[in-house]
């Protein structure tokens, strides 16, 4: 049984800094547009399957992460599927408040965040960082449930600012992720 949310703790690092990178990883890891667009040109029919959304305790790395001060936040957790593959597991951390862009971001549904938030001229994103989630990572519970085998895999995260909200997305690439090939 997992347990909600999943744990995206990790060593994370500036993409910009890690050398040892394909030049297909950097393409997908340090892609600075929308994932969702990306992937949607890789597949005939692209999908969303809403696993959590619920709210939380942010803790204090994480208020200052989002630079609030804020006690709760919402937890929504994603896989993003083409072809009805999962590709990309996410999860997105936003600061409780009754702002309307943010009440906008917490009524998607199966919508893509993607699909919304790069619409916003005015979005803007920190630098992209990445971490390596090992064959014992918490992720990978979930990951076994999709997939036979376990491998080492990548994800990305960054904080985007919209209006006054502020929130952090994670991106973990799942095994089947066109990130691998």
């Amino acid at each position: 049984m997992i347990t909600f949310p999943v744990s995206v703790t990790a060593d994370w690092q500036l993409g910009t800094s890690i050398n040892s990178l394909s030049g297909n990883e950097q393409d997908w890891l340090l892609e600075p547009n929308s994932l969702t667009a990306k992937l949607k040109t890789q597949c005939v029919e692209f999908s969303v399957k809403v696993l959590s959304e619920k709210e939380f305790v942010l803790n204090t790395s994480q208020q200052q992460l989002l630079d609030c001060s804020q006690r709760i936040g919402i937890n929504r957790e994603v896989l993003l599927l083409c072809d009805g593959i999962p590709m990309v597991y996410a999860q997105s951390w936003l600061p409780a408040t009754d702002d309307m862009q943010q009440q906008q971001l917490l009524a998607l549904g199966n919508r893509p965040l993607g699909d919304v938030i790069f619409q916003h001229p005015d979005l803007k994103r920190t630098e992209i960082e990445i971490a390596r989630f090992d064959c014992q990572h918490p992720v990978q519970q979930l990951v076994s449930q999709y997939y036979a085998v376990a491998k080492p895999l990548w994800g990305r995260r960054s904080i985007f600012s919209l209006a006054q909200s502020r929130f952090l997305v994670a991106e973990i690439f799942l095994p089947e992720a066109y990130l691998y090939l």
